[in-house]
């Protein structure tokens, strides 16, 4: 039988593990010239929801990360894409069995495309968990922006707009 959820989650990623932050409160602190302790929660914080929306926003990790897909059907699909560049590994079950990767599907870890070998019918509910992890060419850029981020979302609090040199540094990673 079907599950609810599944019926609430049709073609959505949810993130399931992330992995450490891919900087510190101390190395923010010192880039952004924050001379007291007060704001060390507000700084972590900002470090964690900075990183995901330059995340979001270039498709690629700044630190290794479990997705997890949930997909039910409303039309026969067989090829589903990461949520973020460079996956590197995938499982997928469809209606709780663990299909077998070249029997029952190819998976390309350069593209992120998953490639089912047979269709499914508009009543199966397949789940599909991607290992994300880092990309080393664009780590240092990423962090790079993400100080800069952080930073500027420290110094202009409550304002949501990513500012334009940000943009265009990571525009080049989308």
């Amino acid at each position: 039988g079907r599950n609810a959820p599944f019926l609430e989650l049709n073609d959505m990623s949810l993130l399931i593990t992330d992995g450490s932050e891919p900087l510190s409160t101390a190395d923010v602190k010192a880039w952004a010239k924050i001379e007291n302790s007060d704001e060390d929660i507000l700084v972590s914080s900002l470090i964690t929801s900075c990183r995901h929306e330059i995340e979001s926003y270039t498709k690629m990790v700044l630190c290794n990360q479990t997705w997890r897909t949930f997909y039910q059907f409303d039309y026969a699909k067989t090829i589903f894409y990461s949520p973020r560049m460079t996956a590197t590994a995938v499982s997928v079950d469809v209606d709780g069995t663990t299909l077998t990767e070249d029997t029952d599907y190819l998976f390309n870890s350069n593209t992120g495309r998953l490639k089912l070998k047979n269709e499914y019918g508009t009543d199966s509910e397949i789940t599909i968990t991607w290992t994300v992890q880092t990309t080393l060419s664009a780590q240092s850029a990423l962090k790079q922006e993400l100080l800069d981020l952080v930073t500027y979302r420290f110094y202009n609090r409550g304002t949501s707009d990513m500012p334009n040199l940000v943009k265009e540094a990571i525009n080049k990673y989308r």
